[in-house]
């Protein structure tokens, strides 16, 4: 099975040129069918233990986001996307850890920055911020203890810092007119939920929190005070102000 999705996947890519959707569909469906077979063999049938059959399955996804790169194919892109942040779910061996799950999650995170910096796709950015921080949110409602701070916080740190960057790079690509028109969840979103997610980490100790939202304000302010300087970001200039007035009250 695995040997004909692959034959399928080269005859789709050569097929690229001259029909386009249906080689856009053959490619999604042969590297979905590779990821079946990898599941398959480990959970069903014991044939691969989990190391190599995640390896395989983040290379089958990590395929497919260059496949949707190079031919400039978001419903590839998005395919490859849910498919990887599915596959640590569907290949759990209940071990519990959250710091291999995290990491697995940063360097798809770091994917998606690297994809927005050369494509404005919306859809891309808005499905990593629900993925990543709907399964951070289950995971710490219930898994987190307070032993685990100190290995959880840095990766709330990165998370956050990508989806603050995201919607930069994304008006970075915009036309200089449309500059601003970005995700408004990733702009509110993204400081509102990580700061949730800081005050269920610290358990309701105020004075950290009350210098985290302080925090928040700093980079904001600077934030906007680093856009007003620049031209065709002006939309984006009163939103940074605005949370940094937020934070600041806060």
């Amino acid at each position: 099975i695995a040997a004909a999705a692959l034959a399928a996947l080269v005859f789709a890519w050569r097929k690229r040129e001259q029909h386009r959707v249906f080689a856009l569909s053959l490619q999604g469906g042969a590297i979905g069918i590779l990821l079946l077979t990898v599941f398959a063999a480990f959970k069903l049938y014991g044939l691969l233990d989990a190391g190599p059959a995640f390896a395989l399955s983040v290379l089958l996804v990590a395929g497919a986001g260059v496949l949707a790169v190079l031919q400039d194919a978001k419903a590839l892109a998005v395919f490859a996307l849910l498919a990887g942040f599915l596959a640590p779910i569907w290949l759990s061996t209940g071990s519990g850890n959250h710091v291999a799950l995290f990491s697995y999650y940063a360097v798809l995170n770091l994917a998606i920055a690297g994809v927005a910096w050369w494509k404005s796709w919306r859809v891309l950015n808005v499905l990593g911020f629900v993925f990543t921080f709907g399964i951070g949110a289950l995971w710490g409602a219930f898994d987190y203890r307070a032993e685990k701070f100190e290995t959880t916080e840095p990766f709330l740190l990165l998370f956050f810092a990508i989806y603050l960057a995201i919607p930069l790079l994304h008006a970075r690509r915009q036309p200089e007119g449309r500059r601003g028109l970005v995700e408004g969840c990733l702009m509110f979103g993204t400081p509102l939920v990580a700061f949730s997610l800081q005050a269920g980490l610290l358990a309701g100790d105020g004075l950290p929190l009350a210098f985290n939202a302080l925090g928040l304000a700093a980079i904001y302010a600077l934030l906007a005070a680093w856009l007003r300087r620049r031209e065709g970001y002006g939309a984006l200039t009163p939103m940074y102000a605005l949370l940094a007035v937020g934070f600041a009250t806060l």
